[in-house]
């Protein structure tokens, strides 16, 4: 087991992470916010002056390469990782000493993000000659090759593999002179795969049946695997994985943070998923054109799921305060766009708004032809502002739901119309009013004839109000989602992105990636159904690729390419692009299956190795990029509360039909539904559930504390590797924290009465035996109490503060 046993049985144990050290550091590779925020200005206002190709570069300074721009020129140290004060390239673009650009000052965001660069150890993944990023073509980059089923590499131990998984690897390891680590124990796999499988600790029972299974280890380790393959733990855990990609929230962010009532649909149709394990290639077609796709539903809840699907596209951020309707549709479309092909093709797309995007090749005209394609699309949001409401509707779902949704309409309009004429009558009794004010009376004790009128006519149309609320049908279920639009539409490209510069018009259409034809899009199609089919096409070298290796992540804390959202050309290159390829081939043959793509992996030699240390594998590769052992993990806050409340005896295993969010935000109508608004929502929601974490609420600009502390994705965009941190400030709340401490509590409650609470304490936490060392610490521990109680509460809670509870090993 992956522990320490020197720990000490204090709260100076949450600091200790238990062998994470030794992990890769997190934020060491990602590149992300350097090529989107750095690179595109270095190319676009640098690279003239100062790139090898520049020929006499202009002070010496070279700034197309990582070397070049910390080695700077004549006038100094361009830049120095994580002191913005001695980095000269800062006062240039401020233009405090030096002036760079000369001809004009960087936008002050600009210079802003070239601090926080810095402050960030100012990551570069640019090395070897300097030359200028140009479009690869699509010839060049391994990404854009179809992925073939590999060869059988010859290996040094060919009793070794249990997998072509293991063979690639083992290849790899040859080649660097490597060995595997030896393989992990039993207790040690259960653990790890309860927690991998289902964001869960496994119980003290069902350590012992594993334990106990007589039959050899990969064997009796492959039952456990099934069994936790089919329990609904397993779509919880992975549907949360999804959700971070498909920037779950329930509100729209931005300046008018709306509420999303309806969100949690989309939220439980992703569980449902992969509990069926739905196939992957029909789980991507679903979310972009799940609407269009209803011939195929067998039954009146498979059509349901598939609306719900579409949900993946409405369920972004959006700019509800935008007043200008062009820009608030081309904002929408981009933001649409840029999921899409970020979440399923690992692609960035957005650069194309304002320019042919310079690094892969999707060049503007493309990009509006998919503007075409969004444009075209109803969005079904539930959600409005006094100055958007364009998606105010929910998507009618159900027997006869176009039918009662047009019923539910026509109401509210009426409500609408009459709502209209009583503030005309309002408006009208109070010039009344007015007039008598004006003449240096009080209206309430002038016996006026029109005042009286006029008041008899306000009561009398309340009264109409009151009673056309009243005759409301009952509306049909619904949900968020999409469908093609009334009148489809054509975009033209927008000269540098400027809505007021319109160019030639661009048909609706597909990127021109890829050599394979692109469907045909009628004239009346929106062109989504086009879209996901050519997503989702066995051609595409990208979709199956991009999702094997976000499960690789998953379930080894990196993926086979690090920039798991980037296979483009300012993607990281794969540690083991063989191994990448066979498992995406592998996996389409397979019929796309999730849960088998999973289970082949799981039950590789190499997943089931040791964390066992090893100093010459480490300095060869401390990364453990080539997997020669089993590499600790952090866990993610979801599966830390997640485990708190399941040994603690409080967790509610139950998937909710709805959510805090939707309740509080359908008992209210119009503005107040804007999330912090008089303190709306933000008062009215908690932690405080024995609920699993997906389930808590889950805000744009408000999140729970919980999920705030330990990392928690960003909603804002598509997130498929958090950046998880062992920080004082985790510790700190794990100390603190009421809902910890009562779990402690319980927790104690559970062991007081064992025959042996010490060894029965870390059995429940942590899954395995106390050493000689650590009982004889804890021991003495609860002797010098002067309550047996509390002390057991201190053991319990020390436990889940410490490093191994919160690792993965």
């Amino acid at each position: 087991m992956c522990y320490c046993p020197s720990q000490r049985m204090l709260f100076v144990a949450c600091l200790v992470g238990c062998g994470l050290s030794e992990a890769p550091a997190q934020g060491e590779t990602d590149f992300s916010f350097f090529e989107s925020r750095i690179r595109p200005v270095l190319v676009e206002h640098c690279y003239e002056c100062h790139s090898a190709e520049a020929g006499e570069q202009e002070g010496g300074l070279l700034l197309d390469t990582r070397a070049g721009i910390r080695k700077g020129g004549g006038s100094g140290q361009a830049i120095v990782p994580g002191d913005v004060k001695k980095s000269l390239l800062i006062s240039a673009i401020q233009h405090a000493d030096l002036a760079m650009p000369p001809d004009s000052k960087l936008p002050d965001k600009v210079v802003a993000d070239f601090v926080t660069w810095i402050e960030l150890g100012a990551t570069d993944p640019r090395d070897g000659i300097s030359k200028p990023p140009t479009q690869i073509a699509v010839e060049d980059h391994w990404a854009y090759q179809p992925p073939q089923r590999q060869k059988t590499p010859t290996v040094s131990d060919s009793s070794w593999p249990r997998d072509r998984i293991d063979v690639l690897v083992l290849a790899r390891l040859d080649e660097a002179g490597l060995k595997p680590a030896v393989d992990a124990d039993r207790r040690t796999l259960i653990r790890r795969a309860t927690l991998e499988l289902t964001g869960l600790i496994p119980t003290p029972e069902e350590i012992k049946e594993f334990l106990a299974d007589p039959a050899p280890d990969r064997a009796a380790f492959t039952q456990v695997v099934d069994r936790l393959l089919a329990s609904q733990s397993f779509g919880i855990r992975w549907g949360r994985h999804w959700l971070d990609v498909a920037r779950y929230a329930e509100s729209s962010g931005y300046t008018r943070n709306m509420a999303l009532p309806l969100a949690w649909k989309y939220r439980n149709w992703a569980i449902r998923s992969f509990n069926n394990d739905k196939p992957y290639n029909e789980f991507v077609r679903e979310q972009i054109a799940g609407d269009l796709l209803q011939e195929q539903a067998q039954t009146i809840e498979d059509r349901a799921d598939r609306i719900i699907a579409t949900g993946f596209l409405t369920i972004g951020p959006r700019t509800l305060n935008e007043a200008n309707v062009l820009q608030f549709s081309l904002n929408t479309a981009d933001e649409q766009i840029d999921t899409t092909c970020r979440a399923f093709l690992g692609l960035t797309a957005s650069c194309a708004r304002c320019h042919d995007h310079k690094f892969d090749p999707i060049p503007t005209q493309d990009y509006y032809a998919l503007v075409g394609i969004f444009r075209s699309t109803k969005n079904y949001g539930v959600v409005e502002t006094n100055v958007r409401r364009e998606h105010r509707d929910f998507y009618p779902l159900g027997p006869d739901a176009w039918k009662r949704f047009e019923a539910y309409k026509a109401h509210e309009e009426k409500v609408s119309e009459q709502t209209a004429i009583y503030a005309t009558l309002i408006k009208d009794r109070n010039a009344h009013r007015e007039r008598i004010e004006k003449a240096g009376k009080e209206w309430q004790k002038v016996d006026d004839p029109e005042l009286t009128a006029a008041e008899k006519l306000v009561q009398d149309q309340k009264l109409v109000i009151e009673q056309v609320r009243d005759d409301q049908p009952l509306p049909p279920e619904g949900a968020m989602a999409v469908a093609d639009a009334d009148e489809v539409v054509n975009s033209p490209v927008f000269d540098r992105g400027e809505r007021d510069q319109p160019l030639k018009e661009t048909l609706r259409g597909i990127p021109r990636l890829f050599s394979y034809s692109s469907p045909e899009i009628s004239a009346t199609d929106s062109g989504r159904r086009q879209l996901a089919e050519w997503v989702v096409d066995r051609r595409n070298p990208l979709t199956a690729r991009v999702f094997v290796n976000r499960v690789w992540h998953h379930l080894f804390g990196i993926g086979l390419v690090e920039s798991v959202d980037n296979l483009g050309a300012l993607g990281a290159k794969p540690n083991n692009q063989q191994l990448l390829d066979d498992l995406a081939v592998r996996f389409m043959d397979d019929g796309w299956s999730v849960k088998t793509l999973i289970r082949n992996i799981v039950l590789s030699r190499t997943w089931m190795l040791s964390s066992e240390h090893d100093s010459m594998a480490y300095t060869i590769d401390p990364g453990n990029r080539l997997n020669w052992r089993f590499a600790p993990q952090p866990l993610e806050g979801e599966a830390i509360r997640d485990s708190i409340l399941a040994v603690s005896g409080q967790l509610d295993r139950s998937i909710p039909q709805g959510s805090r969010i939707s309740e509080l935000s359908l008992s209210k109508t119009g503005q107040q539904r804007e999330i912090g608004r008089r303190g709306f929502v933000v008062n009215d929601i908690s932690d405080d559930v024995p609920l699993r974490t997906i389930f808590l609420p889950a805000l744009r600009a408000h999140m729970l504390a919980v999920n705030s502390t330990f990392d928690a994705a960003d909603p804002g965009s598509v997130v498929g590797s958090r950046k998880l941190t062992t920080l004082p400030k985790q510790a700190m709340f794990l100390m603190n924290s009421e809902f910890v401490l009562r779990s402690a509590e319980r927790t104690a409650a559970r062991i007081v009465s064992s025959d042996d609470p010490v060894d029965q304490a870390r059995l429940l936490v942590l899954g395995r035996h106390p050493s000689d060392t650590e009982r004889a610490a804890v021991e003495k521990f609860l002797a010098a109490a002067n309550d047996e109680r509390k002390a057991l509460n201190k053991l319990c809670q020390t436990l889940m503060c410490s490093g191994e509870f919160r690792t993965v090993c």
